[in-house]
């Protein structure tokens, strides 16, 4: 009996670590129509396209790179969990360059509510290999370890928050809503399957955030992507959170 009451107190232990995650596999009914994904009451838009540079054949650039974004992406909610975020994903935001950049902060974010499952969307987006510098970095920035104070500034939940539009320190990383993702030029050359653009994120001093992306089929892989995890302005007040 006293096993019996052992096994149900951990069991019961286990389930409500599990709800204190904010992960939700489950699944819901979805649809694209136009520029518009649904996922149950969830709802991502694509809007715009990021034009490429042009340069002469000594590699000059002649093209003056746009003064605002050219293109963003919206959503009402982040992603749940590895359920949704795979599917939005693989149907829709993934099959272009533009959408796979805006999914960074989303699973950023999914890996600040729960290690494994943010894992499993940065494999996803960026690559078995390449998610590894990302999941290395984020885990430092984060999560606290058992020697970080608890006034340690690097230790940064809040990150994912500093990619989305109206997110600055001065209001505790609160975005706008429904959240935006601005996407920007790059001034760097396409390389082949390779092609770059820029999150704004006024958390920097440097508000242009680099993203290299690769072409993989018919999706696009987010391969480089430093400048959107690195430390940010420490935060004036207290995150209240994405929902």
């Amino acid at each position: 009996m006293k096993k019996i009451a052992l096994f149900v107190c951990l069991l019961g232990a286990i389930v409500s670590c599990k709800g204190l995650t904010g992960v939700d596999e489950t699944s819901r009914d979805w649809k694209i129509e136009g520029s518009t994904m649904t996922w149950g009451e969830h709802s991502y838009t694509l809007a715009g396209v990021v034009t490429e540079p042009e340069f002469d054949k000594d590699g000059v650039m002649i093209s003056a790179a746009p003064k605002t974004a050219e293109a963003v992406v919206t959503f009402t909610h982040n992603p749940e969990g590895y359920n949704e975020f795979s599917t939005v994903y693989r149907e829709f935001l993934g099959k272009s360059k533009e959408g796979a950049a805006a999914m960074l902060p989303m699973a950023m974010e999914l890996y600040g509510r729960n290690r494994l499952t943010g894992e499993r969307c940065l494999q996803l987006l960026c690559g078995s290999l390449g998610a590894q510098d990302v999941i290395r970095e984020l885990g430092s920035k984060m999560y606290r370890s058992t020697y970080s104070p608890t006034t340690d500034l690097y230790v940064q939940r809040y990150l994912p928050a500093a990619l989305l539009k109206g997110a600055v320190p001065e209001n505790a990383y609160t975005p706008i809503e429904p959240y935006t993702v601005e996407l920007w030029r790059s001034n760097n050359r396409p390389q082949g399957d390779y092609c770059y653009l820029s999150i704004y994120g006024a958390g920097w001093d440097t508000s242009l955030r680099g993203v290299e992306l690769k072409q993989n089929g018919s999706h696009y892989i987010v391969n480089n992507c430093p400048a959107c995890y690195s430390q940010c302005k420490t935060i004036k007040g207290e995150w209240s959170g994405i929902k």
